[in-house]
């Protein structure tokens, strides 16, 4: 009897000790950007002082976001329109990701739900379901977004409208299709024209936007075209362009400081 207990005792003590060295899965990271056109600004006057009104409910992006793979365990992230949140840290798993608002009471209500992918970092992008509706009902996209490793730099252009688009980046034309992305490696210290066409319903290219991208050493672009507010916009779609530093790459153990 007791060298079977041995045994047990051993097999107990020696999987303890493979689990505590198992490795952990390294963190991953999530980002979030909203896109659109944030609603005209509102003042009042009060005794002779301008005071600026608080936007219409559902005008812009829940301004705090709670996020995370199960109800009771959820982290929360600010949410500005036009402007790429922190980076935070997600555990690895395919998710479904959960996002819910935060209410002024503290309480939160389901907002979103996405699939994500199993690892390795992401950006999430979110956008109103309609250009005339509110940020109640919204669509995403999920793109890759290493924080860990530097890309090769480059600018990214991303169709989130509803129509294809030209798309005339340098001497390139090329027609992007509605939730399409391309990516392009860029000169560095150069001006690149970019310009986006849309079809004016006769069959003819007119110009919806013409701008310039300068990429400097170490940084990346992103280009978003979106859906314009309204119901017959003079220009039916919008265009974000977003600039940031690339990460560092991580240190090679094996070059000496």
């Amino acid at each position: 009897m007791k060298p079977f207990l041995v045994l047990i005792i051993f097999c107990a003590a020696f999987g303890s000790a493979v689990a505590k060295n198992k490795p952990i899965p390294p963190a991953r990271h999530v980002r979030f950007l909203a896109v659109g056109e944030a609603p005209p600004f509102r003042q009042e006057i009060r005794e002779g002082v301008r005071y600026e009104l608080e936007p219409p409910a559902n005008s812009i992006p829940p301004r705090e976001v709670k996020y995370g793979f199960e109800e009771g365990d959820t982290e929360t992230v600010r949410i500005r329109l036009g402007q790429i949140s922190e980076a935070l840290k997600l555990p690895q798993g395919k998710g479904p990701l959960i996002l819910r608002k935060v209410e002024e009471n503290s309480k939160s209500v389901p907002w979103l739900q996405l699939p994500c992918p199993e690892s390795d970092d992401f950006l999430v992008l979110l956008w109103r379901s309609s250009p005339q509706g509110t940020w109640a009902g919204v669509k995403s996209l999920v793109l890759p977004d290493s924080l860990t490793t530097a890309p090769a730099s480059g600018v990214r252009v991303i169709n989130l409208a509803s129509v294809d688009v030209g798309i005339v980046i340098g001497e390139e034309k090329l027609l992007l299709g509605a939730g399409r992305m391309i990516q392009r490696q860029l000169p560095e210290r150069s001006e690149q024209t970019v310009e986006v066409m849309i079809d004016d319903s006769t069959g003819n290219m007119q110009r919806a936007y013409a701008g310039v991208i300068c990429q400097n050493p170490g940084e990346r672009g992103l280009v978003i075209v979106y859906q314009a507010d309204g119901e017959a916009p003079r220009r039916p779609v919008k265009v974000s362009v977003l600039r940031e530093p690339m990460p560092m790459p991580p240190p090679d153990p094996k070059v000496k400081k």
